[in-house]
């Protein structure tokens, strides 16, 4: 959420998020062995460690969600709270003061020289990068979180003028698609060159910041890299079943699935975000055909609202089938309490 947005009272990102999914998103990607695994991937201080090491030995403490505003003068004020998971109550409380918050912020010892790296990642679960969506580059944004973590460490990490006790400190963006349909792992940092002679400066002391985006596309490529594989069966397939997602999670990946994690699987896949939005962006393709032939805005309209439609009976009959309660339908579906009873009769649902 930028400056001008906070002023204006508007979110761009509102019409692209659904605030539940989201949050379940965010539990998902904290959990340990999943984050373990992102730091493997994408931070070259851990390449060449274990995942079971960077688990079990490297990442430090809990990780805090939604916890840690990045405004001005408020940083620093909460850095010594506690460390449980709050939920969706401190992301209510942020945007109603006008505060960003941190989606998930841990730290992690950098296994060769025991420095701590302040680590944030945010996950914008099925949303986009699109600059045409957002209003705004995403990666300008992403630059703005990093440098708060960098100048919020004064009188925390470091007092006074003692510069050097500056921790390095990563944010890394899960974007939930790309720019041209193919996944992607950019990295950007701060880096020296020679413009007249050449005098070379200790990395160390100029490499601080490190920006990583992961962009997961639509296209199956071949030897598809095993990172964005995972990532892809945690959080954009949309067809496979938890069940099916934990054996394949343990095949695969190694990864024995804890409790929670397969709770956060299962209750994504009920909510389903991502059929959602695919439903709707298969309705607004098929409305613009029909437009073709009846007109293309009469064609849109209809096609929009059959997509719509769709995806929310297939979202609530997903959820009937996993025994939610049907209020909890009705609020995410938008759906009627009948409609939805009538669903569930339909299918022989009890």
């Amino acid at each position: 959420m930028q400056k001008e947005e906070q002023i204006s009272g508007k979110d761009h990102t509102l019409p692209y998020q659904n605030p539940i999914y989201d949050q379940h998103a965010k539990r998902l990607l904290s959990q340990r062995a999943i984050m373990a695994r992102l730091l493997k991937r994408t931070v070259p201080e851990f390449e060449k460690v274990s995942i079971s090491d960077i688990a079990e030995k490297y990442i430090e403490g809990t990780p805090q969600i939604s916890e840690i505003p990045i405004d001005r003068d408020k940083t620093n004020t909460v850095r010594k709270a506690p460390k449980e998971i709050f939920g969706d109550a401190t992301e209510n409380v942020a945007i109603t003061e006008g505060w960003i918050r941190f989606d998930i912020l841990f730290r992690a010892r950098a296994p060769k020289s025991g420095e701590l790296i302040t680590l944030i990642v945010n996950v914008e679960a099925q949303r986009t990068q699109r600059r045409s969506k957002l209003g705004y580059a995403l990666l300008r944004r992403a630059i703005y979180y990093a440098s708060r973590l960098i100048s919020s460490q004064k009188e925390t990490e470091f007092t006074g003028s003692s510069y050097d006790d500056i921790k390095k400190v990563y944010s890394i963006w899960l974007c939930m698609d790309s720019p041209n349909g193919k996944s992607a792992i950019n990295r950007y940092e701060l880096n020296e060159h020679h413009i007249l002679h050449c005098h070379r400066e200790n990395r160390v002391d100029y490499d601080l910041i490190s920006i990583i985006t992961i962009h997961l596309g639509d296209e199956q490529q071949l030897n598809e890299d095993w990172f964005i594989r995972f990532l892809k069966i945690l959080f954009k397939d949309t067809k496979t079943s938890p069940s099916e997602k934990k054996n394949l999670l343990k095949n695969e990946f190694d990864l024995d699935t804890t409790t929670d994690i397969e709770e956060e699987l299962k209750t994504m896949c009920n909510l389903s975000t991502g059929i959602y939005e695919q439903g709707m962006e298969h309705g607004m393709e098929r409305g613009m055909e029909r437009g073709m032939e009846r007109g293309m805005e009469r064609g849109m309209e209809r096609g929009i609202e059959r997509g719509i439609e769709k995806n929310r009976l297939d979202t609530a009959l997903s959820m009937l089938k996993e025994n939610l309660p049907l209020d909890m339908i009705a609020r995410i579906t938008n759906l009627s309490l009948d409609k939805i009873k009538s669903l569930q009769k339909e299918h022989s649902i009890h």
